[in-house]
């Protein structure tokens, strides 16, 4: 294995860390926008009102960490093969 084989090897594996954990991204949000929205309801006269709102505002927030981590993984992905583009062309 080249020493440029073993650098490409070794600096891959950060780049998947936050794929990984997309379900989180996901999951904390929305569990979280509940809890808080249960706690509320507990403290004011309202029967579910607090807890259905941040429910679907947890889902939101979730749905749109999602999408800019997938942005953003599209877009070093973008720049990994135009740099590889480079490289190959300037040798």
């Amino acid at each position: 294995m080249s020493n440029r084989e073993k650098i490409k090897k070794k600096s891959n594996w950060h780049h998947d860390i936050p794929l990984t954990s997309l379900g989180w991204q996901l999951a904390i949000p929305i569990v979280g926008g509940a809890f808080l929205g249960y706690q509320l309801d507990q403290s004011f006269p309202n029967q579910f009102a607090f807890t259905l709102i941040f429910t679907v505002l947890g889902i939101f927030v979730g749905y749109y960490n999602i999408y800019k981590i997938i942005e953003l993984e599209t877009l070093r992905a973008d720049l990994a093969r135009r740099r590889s583009n480079n490289e190959d062309f300037l040798q």
